[in-house]
């Protein structure tokens, strides 16, 4: 297959390629227009799988916080919780585009059980391990790697398999509610996490962990077989990255929604990862103030993903996550100077309040980028595609390192700000100069 110059390739006409039809669904059916904000999950097909994916998401959020707090307790260093971080971001950073090529060759249904049983099994291990207390650091730094390497093989499936189970005027929608899914899990797991640790420690939790696992196996197990692979096989793993690439590079609105993306996840993400700098060093909040700056990006997460799931098939897409984006990046500048030094000009409950907008409008984006992006790339590339952004997943943790030595130098305000200025100002380099973007819907 030749891929033609420019940004004809994404049209939707393209007879090299076919678009996909959700399973159950027949290609004729008539466009619908009335959504409600939980339309997606009337669909038993989407119901399951945004059902396994919460139990998946939980168990991440839940193991997130055990193993950190694991790392810390026994090292007392911040620096070997990066260094487990980072040991799960490289392989998604390095890996993610071979487990988007996988996706494109086998049933996505499949591959989303088998890397569950497998995340299943590497946390049950470590579940063993700490209950028999003869878990090593070493051991916590190669399984973060493994799952690392679990988790850039399954999210390009879970990404693509959506439009295989809803209508493409329900995407959005359906992807809002697994950006809702995730955001939830966070608001609850870290809340829920810190208690359990309390009540039944490490490895209690990691247990649990194991369990949310397998369950999200089981439910998924009851999304049918597709009638159909994504497409015919007669190619190397090797052709099919190269033709991926080609596809992106002669794509300018498909370059720019994945450069979006990246920016995003590069500057705008890693606050998180800070917010213990300005709960102790700058609000003086201590552990229960982390909580609740933690919950305010989290709850605005949640709503704001909600809120997009609420719009349906909203025909202007393009035009409202630019305006997102941009929001992303003034919010973060706003919470940024409400805590620099001599221009501290408001109190910790407005910066809580800020970090609500902050998570959001960042959510509200990111559902919106996703969006757009598998709106407009042929079906039996995107595997490969949705590949490429999961690649961002990765620059959170990776990200946070060099913004941690940064910090260090300059401060953690300066830092947060720095990064959504350069939010800002790439989104208003894109609006100006990509009227197609724009225009997408």
């Amino acid at each position: 297959m030749t891929l033609s110059q420019g940004d004809g390739i994404l049209d939707k006409d393209m007879s090299d390629y076919q678009q996909p039809v959700p399973l159950g669904v027949e290609p004729s059916a008539p466009r619908r227009t009335q959504f409600t904000t939980f339309d997606s999950l009337k669909n038993r097909h989407y119901r399951w799988f945004w059902l396994g994916m919460f139990a998946s998401f939980m168990g991440t959020q839940l193991e997130l916080v055990a193993r950190n707090w694991w790392v810390y307790d026994n090292t007392g260093e911040a620096f070997q919780v990066g260094i487990v971080v980072a040991a799960w971001g490289l392989p998604v950073l390095l890996l993610s585009m071979y487990g988007g090529a996988i996706a494109d060759r086998i049933r996505k249904r499949n591959l989303l059980i088998w890397t569950q049983v497998a995340n299943g099994i590497i946390t049950l291990v470590i579940a063993i391990l700490i209950q028999t207390n003869t878990v090593e650091l070493w051991q916590l730094i190669l399984t973060a790697g493994i799952e690392g390497v679990i988790f850039a093989i399954h999210v390009p499936a879970r990404l693509a398999i959506i439009p295989e189970l809803v209508r493409q005027e329900e995407v959005l929608n359906a992807v809002a509610l697994n950006s809702a899914s995730m955001n939830l899990s966070r608001f609850l797991g870290f809340a829920i996490g810190g208690l359990l640790l309390a009540v039944i420690g490490v490895s209690g939790v990691y247990f649990i962990v194991v369990f949310a696992s397998f369950l999200s196996a089981v439910l998924l197990v009851s999304i049918p077989r597709a009638e159909r692979v994504a497409r015919q096989v007669t190619t190397s793993l090797w052709a099919d990255l190269k033709e991926c690439i080609r596809y992106i590079h002669h794509s300018s609105v498909m370059r720019s929604l994945l450069l979006m993306a990246f920016v995003s996840m590069a500057f705008g993400l890693p606050y998180l990862n800070l917010m213990p700098v300005f709960a102790k060093d700058i609000f003086d909040v201590g552990e229960p103030g982390l909580g609740y700056l933690l919950g305010a990006a989290g709850l605005g997460s949640l709503i704001g993903a909600l809120l997009i799931a609420s719009l349906g098939d909203y025909r202007r897409k393009g035009a409202l996550s630019l305006t997102t984006a941009a929001a992303f990046g003034v919010s973060l500048v706003l919470f940024a100077v409400s805590a620099a030094g001599p221009f501290y000009l408001f109190s910790y409950p407005f910066a809580l309040a800020l970090l609500f907008v902050v998570g959001f409008v960042g959510t509200a984006y990111l559902a919106l980028n996703n969006t757009l992006i598998q709106n407009n790339v042929p079906h039996e590339m995107l595997g490969r595609v949705m590949s490429v952004y999961v690649m961002t997943y990765a620059l959170m943790p990776v990200g946070t390192l060099p913004l941690g030595k940064i910090t260090d130098m300059i401060g953690a305000p300066l830092t947060i700000g720095g990064c959504g200025l350069v939010i800002v100002l790439f989104t208003l380099g894109a609006t100006v100069l990509l009227s197609r973007l724009r225009r997408l819907e």
